[in-house]
């Protein structure tokens, strides 16, 4: 038997006759117009029908249609007593709540209120955007029924289900996916909205509406059965033993390592994941690591793409942080204990340096070594590994001699370069092709040299406040006494004219590898209206007694520096880290500018120019066919575009452990990075709704930590909430430079609650954000 979707209460009715799968409780329905004649009946006809506290629930014609849902327009009233008093209060409470929109059609229904919930939720039978296969469910399993809906839920967690996938590990996910399934065909619709319950053992349908389609990116035609299964297959392959890499499996996600996530976003474009890889993830990081005496694990891409979304192969990026002249075993050994820490604590995921590897030397790695000994490792074998890092360190340090002194002079030898090419007479292509092999020998290498350093730099720092020879109030003054790009924009947006302060800071984008992202000098008011000059920066000086300590553990652990040593290296990378990565940024915008002037001769739009391959444009260089250069554009965007509609539809975890986790997984609920020890309660402001409303004193939030966005801090914003991003990301460091509480890489699954918020409290120092209203 069909129904079709109708009212609320007149949905549920009749769905309890037929449903085998799940319980409708009972109800008694009534329209407002019967009411308000005849009250005293209809109190009398609850009294008698139910012996039990209820609820009185709203149904409107105005809501759960195919047009809007309203959901939560109106008011429901739960844990009614069973008075005439009270069940009169509740009802005129739902009745008024319709307001002017009360229609003649308008009923209100009484149910029984659900005693001993274990379990409650709501199920998307489709995803809510893309309408893509899958289910969605997002559940509480505090007691509370409303907790979902309303969004005040602590514990809420969600679990995302491929349709044609079959096996559950949870009894309760596999019978909600079995009623859903059952009320998909009985309403003749896959794209449903259901609200359910558990309660004594029992699953209770308590709403089922239509997902609105109306304004949708409708990608529920697009078969991804096939697609799942070859990457299925493809991550058996990669997860298999390999002669040249450590490890027995592999573990894949968005944020480790050069975090995707947080630099080109998790559903790139394929100009922009094309840029990434070229520059970065293909080669670069690799050499960069061999360079500064770790493995070399040249020859081996560190990202990988599953249809269009980007990943970090965790195994190769273990391996990369191994001394290179560690014993053979004791390496394997170790990239196997990181692996399996990896797997045990999946909410590291994003900060696998801070708490998963040890990747360099600082003050007490001794004392936090000792703990593999649990885990099998031998004291010799933890004495090495030790050792090794210790050697390494060293290296890296030297403020005379070290590897990111040399990487910092390639940077400047990049400036000039930059002028030669662009003042040229070389053509738009040959122009593209060496900014960006220069790009990569001269920027993205030595900027890689210089980040490792600088995240050397924030271990030894964390390392003295955990030594108890800094405060965290020490540190971040420290911190904010550094002169970085950032202070230095401040600053001269305050002194220099507009000409002079563009052509400094002109190519500067907030997508920094996304051609369709404005320029600062495309789009100047746009990002410097409501400019705030005020910038403050400590002028740190440690004490007398800070600099005896630090002396005494550098002596301690055999450290090859002083501590003025030890502070210029600090200083110079963290300084150098952003100066490196803002000179790099000047040759990879001027090849989007480049680009998009090409693709304008061509008659080819930016947004079209988004979705084609870097490589097509590199081979015009050296490779000429018969084809007409805007055919080959053509066709390369047309593939990709429609490639495109895989990657928004797909829905993947941010970690892969296990091959079926492609197709059910959990969000995670990430433990964000949680950035100085300020609190600030204020309004939001979700940057990608409103990019251009005033932003003084709010607290901002945006989807990934894009160093790009680093004009915010020029506007004296409250505080910081980002979707992606790690403790070490540049936007964490400025943030705790500037004592701007912030939440850096809170996850999908907060993000989303965040935004949706009028003021939230971030309260840093306790972990903590609070929704206010």
């Amino acid at each position: 038997m069909k129904l079709k979707l109708s009212s609320k209460s007149h949905t549920l009715e009749q769905l309890a006759k037929i449903i085998s799968f799940a319980d409708v409780l009972p109800m008694l329905r009534f329209k407002v117009s019967e009411y308000l004649d005849s009250s005293h009946l209809i109190l009398e006809d609850i009294v008698a029908k139910f012996d039990q506290n209820l609820i009185v629930r709203s149904s409107s014609v105005n809501e759960d249609n195919n047009i809007t849902s309203n959901a939560g327009g109106f008011d429901s009233v739960a844990n009614v007593k069973r008075n005439k008093e009270e069940l009169d209060k509740a009802i005129q409470t739902v009745i008024k709540s319709y307001g002017k929109s009360l229609n003649k059609n308008d009923e209100v229904f009484v149910q029984p209120m659900l005693k001993n919930v274990s379990m409650s939720g709501v199920v998307f039978t489709s995803d809510i955007d893309t309408l893509a296969p899958y289910y969605i469910i997002n559940y509480d399993e505090s007691g509370s029924t409303s907790s979902v809906t309303q969004g005040d839920g602590k514990n809420l967690k969600t679990t995302i289900v491929f349709k044609n996938y079959n096996k559950y590990t949870d009894k309760r996910v596999k019978q909600i996916i079995i009623a859903s399934k059952e009320c998909e065909k009985i309403f003749n619709n896959n794209f449903l909205d259901i609200e359910f319950a558990f309660a004594n053992g029992k699953l209770y349908i308590l709403q089922v509406r239509a997902i609105v389609q109306q304004n949708k990116t409708d990608l529920s035609g697009i078969d991804l059965d096939e697609s799942l299964k070859k990457l299925y297959k493809k991550l058996k392959k990669l997860n298999a033993p390999h002669p040249k890499i450590l490890g027995n499996k592999s573990i894949f996600g968005v944020m480790p390592d050069w975090n995707p996530a947080e630099i080109i976003g998790v559903k790139p474009k394929r100009l922009a994941l094309s840029l990434y890889k070229e520059l970065v993830t293909d080669e670069i990081w690799a050499y960069q690591r061999d360079n500064y005496g770790y493995r070399n694990l040249r020859s081996f891409p560190l990202l990988v793409s599953f249809l269009g979304v980007p990943y970090i192969d965790i195994r190769i990026s273990f391996n990369s942080f191994i001394p290179k002249k560690l014993n053979e075993s004791i390496a394997s050994k170790l990239v196997n204990y990181y692996l399996e820490e990896l797997s045990k604590n999946s909410n590291h995921h994003d900060k696998i340096e801070f708490e998963i590897v040890y990747s360099c030397y600082y003050f007490g790695i001794a004392k936090k070594l000792e703990s593999m000994k649990t885990r099998g490792f031998s004291d010799n074998e933890i004495k090495r590994i030790e050792f090794e890092l210790l050697e390494l360190t060293n290296k890296i340090i030297d403020n005379k001699n070290g590897f990111y002194k040399k990487d910092l002079e390639k940077v400047e030898l990049l400036k000039e370069k930059y002028s030669d090419i662009v003042h040229s007479s070389l053509s738009t292509i040959d122009k593209i092709y060496w900014l960006i092999e220069d790009c990569k020998r001269y920027g993205t290498l030595p900027f890689a040299g210089v980040a490792r350093a600088a995240f050397i730099a924030v271990q030894f720092l964390n390392s003295l406040v955990d030594e108890g020879v800094l405060s965290l109030e020490d540190k971040n003054k420290f911190l904010n006494s550094i002169e970085t790009i950032s202070k230095k924009l401040t600053n001269d947006k305050q002194f220099l004219a507009k000409e002079k302060f563009l052509k400094k800071y002109g190519h500067l984008r907030p997508g920094t590898y996304d051609i369709s992202s404005l320029r600062y000098d495309e789009a100047y008011d746009k990002y410097f209206s409501n400019f705030e000059y005020e910038t403050i920066q400590d002028n740190f000086q440690f004490t007398s007694i800070q600099i005896e300590k630090i002396e005494q553990l550098i002596v301690e652990n055999g450290l090859r520096c002083n501590v003025d040593g030890m502070m210029a290296f600090i200083k110079e990378s963290i300084e150098g880290r952003e100066y490196s990565k803002f000179i790099f940024t000047k040759h990879l915008s001027k090849v989007l500018s480049y680009i998009e002037e090409f693709g304008e001769k061509l008659g080819l739009i930016k947004e079209d120019l988004a979705y084609l391959d870097i490589q097509k444009l590199k081979n015009l260089y050296a490779t000429l066919d018969h084809r007409d250069v805007k055919d080959i554009f053509e066709a390369d965007i047309t593939k990709n575009r429609e490639y495109y509609k895989y990657t928004q539809a797909i829905k993947l975890p941010t970690l892969i452990i296990n091959e079926d986790d492609i197709y059910s997984f959990e969000l995670n609920v990430e433990e964000a990075n949680f950035v100085t020890l300020g609190s600030i309660s204020e309004k939001v402001i979700d940057l990608d709704l409103n990019d251009s409303v005033a932003v003084n004193g709010k607290i901002i939030c945006i989807k990934s930590a894009d160093p790009g966005y680093d004009y915010l801090f020029s506007k004296n914003i409250g505080g910081l909430i980002t979707c992606y991003g790690g403790a070490n990301s540049h936007m964490a460091i400025r943030c705790a430079e500037l004592g701007i509480p912030a939440v850096i890489g809170c996850g999908e699954s907060m993000y989303s609650k965040y935004i949706k918020a009028n003021v939230l409290t971030v309260d840093a120092a306790n972990k903590q954000v609070r929704i206010i209203s």
